[in-house]
């Protein structure tokens, strides 16, 4: 269902993309018109003409969540299929989870479902203190250097919080009904595994939780 859910919305935002292209080319014609009726001094065809451009808008109000779309990019089946479960459960709560990632990656980690439990956690974290903020977007961007470390950063919005020492304390959290284990479950999984690190920064009132996985072969 999941699959065939993407496959709709995928052929949804091409339709977007050819929508917008289409307006940029007739946008660029009546732009020339508008320059000629200026050259002319004809103020009155330019004001018409000009109200007329004014009103023109393309379809692009959900042209911010075509990231998704590169879901291809990613190789590990298991963390394909974890990105579009929490894609389709932040549209839900009417947040935008934007995926970052613009090369191949695959992890040849032999403990690929510990790392995606812990993004699932993280990214589960995110989604629920979203829910709990103005701004409704989380991102989660992958990236790999010249070195062949790769680094998966989740970022939320985080107005009320402080202090980042405080996220991993056993017991700790900020939702209602919540007992606080699972970040505490992420620090033991990740100390438990000598290729996979975590940095934690909170900038700009954003926390930016970033898993670094070396070492893999």
């Amino acid at each position: 269902m999941q699959n065939q859910q993407l496959q709709e919305y995928l052929q949804n935002t091409e339709q977007q993309y050819q929508e917008l292209r289409h307006f940029k080319h007739d946008y660029q014609n009546m732009l020339l018109a508008l320059e000629g009726f200026a050259n002319k001094g004809n103020q009155q065809q330019f004001k018409a003409y000009y109200h007329q451009l004014v009103q023109q808008r393309p379809q692009t109000e959900n042209l911010e969540e075509l990231t998704i779309s590169h879901i291809d990019y990613l190789k590990n089946e298991p963390l394909r299929g974890l990105i579009i479960q929490k894609f389709f459960a932040a549209k839900q709560d009417n947040i935008q989870l934007q995926l970052e990632i613009d090369q191949n990656i695959k992890i040849h980690n032999p403990d690929i479902l510990s790392i995606v439990r812990i993004l699932g956690i993280l990214l589960d974290n995110a989604l629920e203190q979203t829910a709990q903020e103005n701004e409704k977007v989380v991102t989660c961007a992958f990236n790999q250097t010249a070195d062949q470390i790769i680094e998966i950063t989740i970022a939320n919005p985080a107005t009320n919080l402080t202090n980042i020492d405080q996220l991993f304390a056993n017991g700790y959290t900020t939702k209602q009904d919540h007992h606080g284990f699972g970040l505490n479950n992420v620090q033991k999984m990740v100390k438990q595994n000598k290729n996979l690190f975590l940095e934690t920064e909170l900038l700009k009132q954003h926390l930016n939780i970033t898993l670094i996985i070396t070492g893999e072969e």
